[in-house]
């Protein structure tokens, strides 16, 4: 088994190595017999439980697992906390064949809800039933959000799990968790979706999550572009209205705030389903125009900064992405209150930026970081970077407590220590 430590590696180098060393060592093929447990002893299968966001989380909420059976019979039931009535919705079943392995992916959305009111709920076939889960609606009012960047590893997960663990333990008034894209090495390894999963299951299943698409979900065992087939099959986020990108970019509402979860894969994909830029950008305009919440804030993978890593073979020709240029005057268009990002593995402040330039009003933007074991040693850009971690970093999550007067993000180590906090009033 690799160690839970690595050092500094450059983002090649890990691509490189991570899941070549993996395979050599027969990782792939250790899948804990707990992955086969049931529920009950009547044989009820269903792992990977798991809450996800809804356009509108006040009145509605998607339940999915995963079983190796099928299982079409299966019915979400649904109660009141203290209630000994409840209220059963169907559930739909397809077949994910991917990586090797062949799943039966379950999704129940539960409608009808009452905004800011406590639920149970659990999973039956039958007389043969699991656990209740517990399921707390939002409401209008604040609301406290976990936000964990890359969580990519190299230590079957650990790292992660750590990390999630630590931010549950540390924050158990968290409403619901983001997740900002590269949850694996390789969206094609399903024994990585497993150890991701495990990882998560203290969160799952009670509180609902809103994934983003990273570039790692879209490389297939090969280290070569696909379609990100896992990631599609296992996050029923909400629709999008389109017919070529259904569910690879979504929004939706959560107390005060509208929430834009962008997909920034366009290069990756391009030459397998030409097209998603530029249909999610028309997208962007209407969704944006059409919520009347206070705060707005973008959700996306890719960061707006190009750094400049000293063992590129490839010179840096400026210090924006060239996603950054091609969204960034979009977003000056459109005005967000923040633009959250990933993908640098370094958490950066960099405050507000029009023109691509620094401001005192506009988007205001953070990178969030990394919590899984890729670390890197990334240079400062000075004229960017407003707060900066110790390099090489070794992990990080972020918190966001919203409300209608303010929006505060704080910055934490995974042994909780606050290492940076920023509130944005209007």
């Amino acid at each position: 088994m690799l160690s839970a430590s690595l050092p500094a590696l450059s983002r090649r180098g890990f691509l490189k190595i991570s899941l070549r060393t993996l395979l050599s060592l027969g990782i792939g093929s250790l899948f804990p017999a707990r992955w086969r447990r049931a529920f009950a002893a009547e044989g009820l299968e269903a792992f990977f439980v798991r809450q996800i966001v809804t356009e509108d989380s006040r009145t509605s909420r998607m339940i999915a697992w995963e079983s190796t059976v099928s299982e079409v019979q299966a019915v979400v039931d649904l109660r009141l906390v203290g209630a000994a009535g409840f209220s059963s919705f169907a559930v739909s079943e397809k077949l994910l064949d991917d990586g090797g392995e062949r799943l039966f992916s379950h999704e129940a959305l539960l409608t009808g809800l009452s905004p800011g009111a406590s639920y149970e709920y659990r999973l039956r076939t039958g007389d043969t039933s699991s656990p209740w889960f517990s399921l707390r609606t939002a409401g209008d009012g604040a609301f406290k959000a976990l936000i964990f960047p890359d969580s990519q590893c190299s230590d079957g997960y650990r790292t992660w799990k750590k990390a999630a663990e630590s931010a549950a333990a540390q924050h158990p008034d968290a409403d619901f968790f983001i997740m900002m894209g590269d949850l694996v090495d390789n969206g094609e390894a399903a024994y990585q979706w497993r150890q991701w999963f495990e990882g998560a299951a203290g969160l799952m299943s009670r509180l609902p999550c809103a994934p983003l698409m990273g570039n790692h979900e879209a490389y297939d065992l090969d280290w070569q572009c696909r379609l990100p087939l896992a990631w599609l099959g296992y996050f029923p986020v909400p629709g999008n209205g389109s017919l070529r990108f259904s569910h690879w970019y979504y929004s939706f509402d959560y107390g005060p705030c509208h929430f834009v979860a962008l997909n920034t894969q366009w290069e990756e994909v391009e030459a397998l389903r030409a097209g998603l830029l530029e249909e999610q950008m028309a997208w962007l305009r209407r969704d944006m125009a059409a919520s009347r919440k206070k705060w707005k804030i973008v959700l996306m993978h890719k960061d707006v900064i190009e750094y400049d890593y000293p063992d590129l073979s490839d010179p840096v020709t400026g210090d924006i992405s060239a996603t950054g240029r091609l969204l960034m005057p979009l977003f000056d268009e459109l005005r967000p209150d923040v633009v959250l990002t990933a993908h640098q593995h370094t958490y950066r402040r960099l405050g507000s930026i029009v023109n691509f330039a620094p401001s005192e009003e506009g988007p205001f933007y953070i990178d969030t970081g990394n919590c899984g074991n890729c670390y890197y040693d990334v240079p400062v850009n000075a004229r960017f970077d407003k707060k900066v971690l110790t390099q090489p970093e070794r992990g990080n999550y972020m918190t966001l407590e919203a409300s209608a007067e303010r929006l505060h993000f704080s910055c934490f180590l995974p042994d909780g220590s606050l290492v940076d906090e920023v509130s944005l009033r209007k």
